[in-house]
C-alpha cells in the first residue's frame, strides 16, 4: 500500500512540473548605432552629418579643415569649378567637356554635403527671350550629365542668365555661351586619412 501511494505522489509531482520555455528577453534600442555617412562615428553620435569621403574626424564625427598650403594649391581645379562652352545656338554638352564634368561628379561624390548651382548664359544673338530660354536648357544638359554620373538631383539647382552678362563688344564671344558652376555649402577641403594612395610632401 505504500509502494502505491508513493508512486502515486511522484506521478503527481513529475505532471505538475511542466513548465513554458520562456523567450529571452529583446533588449530595446534606444540609440541610432548605424553609421549614415560612415565616419567610423555612429548617428547617435554623429554631430557632423555627411562627412566627406575619407576625412579624419573627431569623437563627434566631426572632420577638420585645412588651409592650401601652396598658391597653386589654392587655386580653382576642374574638380572644384566647372565652366561648359557651347556652340552657337544649341544645348547639346560636347565631349570635350565630359572630362570636367566627370571631376566634377567625383567632386560632389566625395563631398556628399556639398551642392551645387548651374547657370545658363548664352551670346546676344537673338532675341532675349529666346536666349534665356537657350541659357536654361544648356543648365539643363550639364545637371543631366551629373544625373548620369550618378549624383542626385535634388543637390543641383538651375538657374539662367540669357544674354544678361554677354559681351556687348563682341556678340558672337564663344565665352558667353557657357555653363559655370557654383558650390553651395562648401567648407573647404578636409585632413585626410592616410591611405596606400596617399603621397608624401614633396
Amino acid at each position: 500500500m505504500m509502494r502505491v501511494l508513493f508512486y502515486a505522489v511522484c506521478i503527481s509531482l513529475l505532471s505538475g512540473c511542466g513548465y513554458a520555455i520562456m523567450a529571452p528577453p529583446v533588449a530595446l534600442q534606444k540609440h541610432d548605432v548605424a553609421d549614415a555617412d560612415k565616419d567610423g562615428v555612429i548617428n547617435a553620435r554623429d554631430r557632423c552629418e555627411q562627412t566627406p569621403i575619407g576625412a579624419i574626424v573627431d569623437n563627434q564625427g566631426c572632420p577638420s579643415y585645412v588651409e592650401p598650403n601652396t598658391t597653386a594649391q589654392a587655386s580653382e581645379t576642374p574638380a572644384t569649378s566647372l565652366r561648359v562652352l557651347f556652340a552657337n545656338d544649341t544645348a547639346k554638352v560636347s565631349p570635350d567637356y565630359v572630362t570636367d564634368i566627370t571631376a566634377m561628379a567625383d567632386f560632389l561624390t566625395q563631398y556628399p554635403g556639398v551642392s551645387v548651382r548651374l547657370t545658363g548664359h548664352a551670346s546676344a544673338i537673338g532675341s532675349p527671350e529666346y536666349n534665356l530660354r537657350l541659357s536654361r536648357e544648356r543648365a539643363r544638359s550639364v545637371r543631366a550629365e551629373l544625373v548620369s554620373a550618378g549624383i542626385d538631383p535634388n543637390r543641383i539647382d538651375i538657374d539662367a542668365l540669357g544674354e544678361a552678362l554677354a559681351t556687348q563688344t563682341d556678340p558672337n564671344a564663344p565665352q558667353d555661351r557657357r555653363v559655370s558652376a557654383e558650390l553651395l555649402n562648401f567648407k573647404g577641403d578636409v585632413e585626410k586619412a592616410w591611405t596606400i594612395f596617399t603621397r608624401r610632401p614633396q
